[in-house]
């Protein structure tokens, strides 16, 4: 998932809210999810995609895995139907609505779904024929139906060149892997993020150029990579170095990023990306402020006025994940990012003001945290401020910020620990 940093929601809480909710763990009740494998960039046969990643588990929108967006959820169940929750003032949720829900609702019409993404603000399904569907904010055009109208029901995404196989969407972009290896995106295009040479947004769906055997795909706030061929690839915004190429210059064609062996899968925050390889291992380059890249990097404190500027220790290039091992699903946030790992644990680094690590704490951290009480995990996905995981039982648990209702019934107004999302 992701967000651009100028749209971000800033939440100014009174001291007597800023308390977060720290729930019991007791067990959901029975999820609505299916069984399958896991992911968080999203997979296709042979690979994977979208704001997350994946091997042979399900990707990012595979039946029984949940994504995220600003501050929405969505859960694709085994009948193929959609239940969102969260933030809803675009239609995001896709009920025909623009009421927010705490409650997850079903997405409107939409049967035969086979995977989805959440954007910063839309959504994105794909269906059983291999067409696309989204819905929520339009206003650069990321819904890909031809027109910049919002949406609160799933429309068609029109004139898309072939039949999608994965899906992903960004800040306001959205993105797809063709059947036949290459990529197509569509919506804002300032920095380049749809790749196809020119900065001219688009509605409808454009070819990212010269990408051809594309396994995973991921979408951030205003970048894009992907696994191509072999390689890791990233296109548009790069200020903080999140295109992985060594430089910090935009790019509207993709770029290989340096030093990746096996790539199996990509994930993209807001300003960062992250690549699971084959053995496991996790490493992530672009914006460190918040210890996004998991690299154990010293953080300066809050600034004072009158401080020097602080250090730069955002990175250009990739850099391992220290301590995590065994990745099986990756997902970037706003400002951190989580992994599930082989043993069913998870781990968040980064951002965590609002105790979107789960870890207990609102400790902001440059090296990964076990999520605590949590095991038996298939699935993860970072948000804005919040993250949800689920588990081999396809229920779904969320911690973090819950202004909006993105925990689901029981999480208020935001927990540092797991909270049950009931009614999937």
């Amino acid at each position: 998932m992701t967000t651009r940093r100028s749209l971000r929601t800033v939440v100014v809480l009174a001291s007597a809210a800023v308390a977060l909710v720290v729930a019991a763990c007791a067990p959901a009740p029975g999820g609505g999810g299916g069984t399958g494998t896991t992911t968080t960039t999203s997979t296709v046969p042979g690979g994977s995609t979208t704001t997350t990643t994946t091997t042979s588990i399900p990707g990012a929108g595979v039946a029984g895995t949940v994504v995220a967006g600003r501050q929405h959820n969505c859960f694709l169940r085994t009948d193929g139907t959609v239940r969102c929750w969260g933030n809803n003032s675009f239609g995001q949720l896709g009920d025909g609505s623009t009421t927010s829900s705490a409650a997850p609702v079903p997405v409107s019409g939409l049967a035969g779904d086979t995977r989805n993404a959440a954007g910063g603000d839309h959504t994105s399904a794909i269906l059983t024929d291999q067409t696309v569907r989204c819905w929520g904010n339009n206003a650069s055009g990321q819904l890909g139906d031809g027109s910049t109208t919002n949406a609160s029901v799933p429309v068609a995404v029109f004139n898309l060149p072939g039949a999608a196989v994965d899906v992903t969407a960004g800040g306001s972009h959205t993105c797809v892997i063709r059947a036949t290896g290459g990529a197509s995106c569509w919506g804002d295009n300032f920095s380049g993020q749809l790749g196809t040479g020119s900065n001219t947004s688009a509605s409808t769906p454009r070819s990212v150029s010269g990408l051809s055997g594309t396994t995973s795909i991921a979408a951030g706030d205003a970048h894009t990579c992907a696994v191509a061929a072999g390689a890791v690839k990233c296109w548009g915004a790069n200020v903080s170095g999140q295109l992985g190429d060594g430089t910090n210059g935009d790019a509207n064609v993709p770029r290989t990023v340096s030093g990746v062996a096996a790539p199996a899968a990509v994930t993209a925050g807001a300003s960062h990306s992250c690549v699971r390889t084959a053995g496991g291992l996790v490493q992530c380059w672009g914006e460190n402020i918040y210890g996004q890249l998991g690299d154990g990097a010293v953080l300066p404190p809050p600034p004072q006025e009158g401080d020097p500027p602080p250090p730069n220790i955002n990175s250009n290039v990739p850099r391992a994940v220290v301590g995590v091992t065994g990745a099986v699903a990756v997902d970037g946030g706003a400002d951190h990012t989580c992994a599930v790992l082989s043993d069913g644990t998870a781990q968040c680094w980064g951002r965590n003001d609002l105790g979107q690590l789960g870890d207990g704490l609102t400790t902001t951290r440059s090296t990964a945290a076990p999520v605590t009480y949590f095991a038996a995990g298939t699935s993860v996905a970072a948000g804005e401020a919040h993250s949800c995981a689920t588990r081999a039982v396809n229920q779904v648990w969320c911690w973090g910020d819950g202004a909006s209702g993105q925990l689901g019934p029981n999480g208020g107004v935001g927990s540092t620990i797991q909270i049950a999302v009931t009614g999937l």
